[in-house]
């Protein structure tokens, strides 16, 4: 075997075991390492304006940037992730001891209710005769719901610690991002085999996709907080702009989301004994608040993209059952760059072919 084709696969080889090492290091801060790149480059064009003002003083601008980006968007959004923690801890183990011994207090409430007594009383007879137990029905369900729900919360008071560091490291890394982040990307690209054009396109593509998705999680969170908050108006629940506020912001938290608002709010009907509003609320906020957003995020994200509603649908869902909440991000820009780099190969080896995959699945968008 020549020499020089050993040495290259022999370096090649140490560079796959590097990489692998590398992804074992950094493995438990990905999700950090990810959302701060999001964070970076979606508002690097900020970055760029101060940088201009600042002339050849790059770690100055980047300097001012940084904490500027972390106390705008970052630390209010922890800080009501933990006071949202906290207050849904009270509230479910409330609920836990509401419903412990004896006759639950909640179903007391339901029972003595003057509107809703006279219902239960007429019914009496017929769930009877059904073998029907309101208690037995019913709290097991809330109560599951209970648990899990102060499981969650409590892991994030529990994990308080870690989130600080993970909050450091971020802030840190959108530091470098914004003084080194050109630099390095353009080092990245320098050793792609793909001429100027094609990298440049490569760099367009994320940035499109990228924007498309945070423009489509911001807009699909301002729906859900509407229709949230329209839920709360329509029981007849206090500050309803407010609560709806407040799902707006809640629905960026991964898995429970919306339901930390207004799921306290369908429990708060039960215990007033507004039997109907709390079964309406449930359901118009697991059904609608909470699954809405399957359904308009990747419409919002696919027009702004200039890809196929399917190509993102798929890239959001796996990309959330792969990386968890960043495959929001991820998912759509893998595939994104993946239609990217066909484009460029059908262009390579097929030259004299038009309508690549990548260019009839934009078309087929529009």
């Amino acid at each position: 075997m020549d020499r020089r084709i050993f040495f290259t696969m022999m370096t090649f080889s140490v560079l796959l075991g590097f990489l692998y090492l590398v992804y074992s290091v950094v493995s438990p801060f990905l999700d950090t390492l990810g959302w701060a790149a999001v964070i970076g480059i979606t508002t690097f064009p900020l970055y760029r304006r101060l940088r201009n003002l600042m002339p050849g003083r790059e770690t100055v601008a980047a300097a001012v940037m940084t904490p500027a980006v972390a106390v705008t968007l970052v630390v209010p959004f922890v800080g009501f992730l933990i006071l949202l923690g906290g207050e849904t801890t009270s509230v479910y183990q409330y609920l836990e001891r509401a419903t412990s011994g004896g006759t639950p207090l909640i179903v007391e409430k339901l029972l003595q209710h003057p509107r809703l007594a006279p219902l239960i009383a007429r019914f009496k007879p017929a769930l009877d005769s059904f073998d029907f137990d309101l208690q037995a029905t019913v709290l097991p369900a809330l109560k599951q719901a209970a648990s899990y729900l102060i499981g969650y919360s409590t892991a994030i008071i529990k994990n308080f610690f870690l989130l600080l560091i993970k909050l450091g490291l971020m802030i840190i890394t959108l530091f470098f991002i914004y003084r080194d982040g050109e630099a390095f990307l353009a080092r990245v690209l320098s050793v792609l085999p793909l001429d100027e054009d094609d990298t440049g396109m490569l760099r367009h593509t994320v940035k499109r996709v990228l924007s498309a998705v945070v423009y489509g999680i911001f807009l699909t969170c301002l729906v859900q907080g509407f229709l949230g908050g329209v839920g709360f108006w329509f029981c007849g629940l206090p500050s309803p702009v407010v609560f709806g506020g407040l799902m707006a912001v809640a629905a960026l938290i991964p898995v429970v989301g919306t339901a930390l608002i207004w799921f306290p709010g369908a429990l708060y009907l039960f215990l007033q004994g507004e039997v109907l509003k709390g079964v309406f609320l449930m359901v118009w906020g697991a059904l609608v608040v909470g699954m809405i957003d399957n359904l308009i995020r990747p419409v919002f994200i696919s027009g702004k993209a200039h890809l196929p509603i399917l190509v993102i649908a798929v890239g959001v869902l796996g990309g959330v059952f792969s990386f968890g909440p960043l495959g929001v991000v991820a998912g759509p820009i893998i595939l994104a760059v993946f239609l990217a780099f066909f484009d460029i190969y059908s262009r390579r080896v097929f030259p004299g072919e038009t309508g690549s995959p990548a260019e009839e699945a934009e078309d087929g968008n529009a």
